[in-house]
């Protein structure tokens, strides 16, 4: 299944945001290019070819999806939540984890192996304005909708094959060490999809015994009540946004890379 980002799919399509059609529009694909010896070694899949197409950077692009759950900032932890858990990377520190982030091709990559993820098109990485130190990068893409739901909710709602998404991601490099990542994401054609965001966060932090503690947060964002008939949906969006969430993927498939590259000989 390909996942939390799309957890229902939608009858009537939701237009994607006149910002994200231009940027797509105007996008050229990048050449491909040459990665640091560390992120060749952290590579299990170093790309042949490039995995993205380079989305048109707008000025206004750290002021999209720019609120969190709690009114926080999008880049911070959440205070109140508790998380969804917390995994220990035995091999790598937070300085490579966060290399590995910004390198060029890595999330396209991971969001094509990991999540099943087409017609990829990103923003390079580019400092907010609106929150000096803190990175910002703009994703639009394709991902398959799962179809393993309750008769309950297909009789509800139609369920497409495929949704586009929209997702902005965001690493901030804190004071104390930690490495705090961030994307929050909406799914256009799923039912009621503009209605809600996904937001994820992963907090990277040393570990005084060694390694580092990764823990990770799922919250929703209801930006509009589902109508009353459709209540039964939000607790079901809930449960599969949190039963695979983005960030425990990244863990996952971070811990699957420096494992691959200490296997080298």
């Amino acid at each position: 299944a390909a996942g939390a980002v799309a957890p229902l799919a939608a009858g009537p399509s939701t237009a994607v945001p006149a910002d994200a059609r231009e940027a797509a529009a105007a996008g050229t694909t990048l050449l491909e290019q040459e990665q640091p010896v560390l992120l060749k070694q952290l590579s299990m899949h170093p790309p042949a070819k490039t995995l993205h197409q380079l989305l048109t950077l707008k000025s206004q692009l750290s002021g999209e999806y720019n609120e969190a759950p709690e009114g926080r900032k999008p880049f911070q932890a959440p205070e109140k939540d508790a998380p969804l858990g917390t995994d220990n990377l035995a091999s790598l520190g937070v300085a490579k984890i966060a290399e590995v982030l910004k390198s060029n091709q890595y999330l396209s990559r991971f969001l094509s192996d990991s999540k099943e993820a087409t017609d990829i098109s990103m923003t390079p990485w580019s400092e907010s304005r609106r929150a000096p130190g803190v990175m910002v990068r703009k994703t639009t893409f394709t991902l398959p909708v799962p179809q393993d739901f309750p008769k309950a909710v297909t009789r509800l709602v139609n369920l497409p094959t495929k949704t586009r998404v929209t997702a902005i991601f965001r690493l901030h490099e804190q004071a104390d060490g930690a490495l705090a990542f961030t994307v929050q994401f909406c799914s256009h054609d799923i039912p009621f999809g503009e209605n809600f965001r996904v937001h994820e966060t992963v907090v990277f932090k040393e570990e005084g015994s060694g390694g580092v503690a990764a823990t990770k947060w799922v919250e929703l964002m209801w930006i509009a009540a589902l109508p009353w008939a459709y209540g039964i949906l939000k607790a079901i969006i809930e449960q599969k946004c949190k039963a695979d969430a983005l960030g425990t993927r990244l863990v996952n498939d971070l811990r699957r890379t420096a494992t691959a590259a200490v296997a080298k000989p």
